[in-house]
């Protein structure tokens, strides 16, 4: 009889892995809540919404420092290593794994199509989608090169950002960076037609989403998202195949990522928040 391929049952679970699923979400929703909340430039510019002093500022210098980009990284991480536990199931029950990946990749694009447009232009699912049919060609690459493969997605992505910063303001057409500016610093009137455009009706909120949403696919994901998404995701695979991310690493690997966390990655993250 043909082995088939169904939900993972309680016993063949992987604990640790839905132990951090579960913490990366709830993290992600300390970032995403200001979107849902507050006009779109506030994520970036603190500033451009509201009181910043007291207890604002606290809420925000905890959320920059311990969420800001990486509960999304954890999931991301999370993401690439589910890749490869799908297609190690499939290999198991003897069934091909392209097949049912690129369908899960496919519900997940038309799912976060209809998010992205119907409810938030916030979404991630399309970039996950897009990504995942990418990373699943490093499927059966050793984990030196999948780690080797994501620094090099994340070095490209923070190149072209840089590059992006540094001539922005001697080859930017003077148009283009006005524009930027108002968005990260909108004129109060720029904040009052947003706020009464959300706060309106779903079909008010409809058009200037579905402009969010098309700029966000046709100009951040390849141009920043792709790279980074990707990136990490290959760092995932890397180590799903050297059995850290599971938790079945031994105890001095764990100790020596946490040293590494408190002793470059904080110091490091504390830095930026003040340079800010």
């Amino acid at each position: 009889m043909e082995n088939v391929l169904a939900p993972v049952r309680e016993p063949e679970r992987i604990g640790f892995l839905d132990l951090l699923r579960g913490f990366a979400v709830c993290g992600i929703l300390a970032m995403n809540i200001q979107s849902f909340a507050m006009p779109g430039a506030a994520y970036f510019n603190p500033l451009a919404y509201g009181d910043f002093r007291g207890a604002n500022y606290l809420v925000w210098l905890l959320a920059n420092t311990f969420a800001n980009q990486k509960f999304m990284t954890l999931f991301s991480m999370l993401f690439g290593a589910g890749v490869l536990l799908m297609c190690d199931r499939a290999q198991a029950a003897g069934r091909g794994a392209a097949g049912l990946h690129y369908r899960r990749m496919g519900y997940l694009l038309l799912f976060g199509l209809a998010h992205a447009y119907l409810v938030w232009a916030g979404d991630i699912l399309v970039d996950y989608a897009l990504c995942g049919l990418l990373v699943f060609l490093f499927r059966k690459t050793r984990p030196g090169w999948l780690l080797t493969s994501g620094l090099l997605f994340l070095l490209f992505g923070s190149l072209m950002n840089l590059m992006a910063g540094l001539t922005a303001g001697t080859y930017w057409p003077p148009e283009q960076l006005a524009e930027f500016e108002l968005r990260m610093q909108p004129t109060a009137a720029k904040l009052a037609e947003e706020l009464s455009t959300y706060r309106g009706s779903w079909l008010t909120s409809l058009r200037a989403r579905a402009a969010e949403s098309t700029e966000m696919q046709l100009t951040v994901f390849p141009f920043f998202t792709v790279w980074r998404v990707t990136g990490v995701m290959l760092l995932g695979m890397a180590l799903y195949r050297w059995r850290v991310i599971t938790g079945e690493a031994s105890g001095r690997v764990y100790r020596r990522f946490i040293a590494l966390a408190l002793l470059v990655g904080l110091p490091a993250t504390i830095y930026g928040s003040q340079r800010q």
